[in-house]
C-alpha cells in the first residue's frame, strides 16, 4: 500500500506546532488531552515518517490551548 508523504505544508504546521508546544514545556500527552486526541497521535504529527496530520480543527484547538492563534502555524506564504 503506497502512503503519501507529508507536504511541504503540513511538515511546517507540524514543525511550528512542535516548536511552541516545546517552548512552553508542554509534553505530547498534555497537548493531546488538551485538544482531545490520543498522545499517539501528537507523536504520529510529529513523525516525519508517519502520514498523520493536523487539520485545521486540531490547530484551532491548539492555538486555544496554547494561547496563541492559529496563523501562528501558517507560513506567511504558501509553501
Amino acid at each position: 500500500m503506497f502512503v503519501k508523504p507529508k507536504s511541504a505544508f503540513d511538515k511546517y504546521v507540524s514543525a511550528a506546532v512542535r516548536k511552541e508546544r516545546m517552548a512552553q514545556r508542554v509534553s505530547q500527552a498534555t497537548l493531546a488531552y488538551g485538544i482531545g486526541v490520543s498522545d499517539g497521535f501528537i507523536s504520529q504529527v510529529e513523525s516525519p515518517k508517519s502520514p498523520s496530520k493536523y487539520n485545521l480543527n486540531h490547530i484551532n484547538e491548539i492555538a486555544k490551548f496554547l494561547g496563541c492563534s492559529p496563523r501562528d502555524f501558517l507560513p506567511e506564504k504558501p509553501l
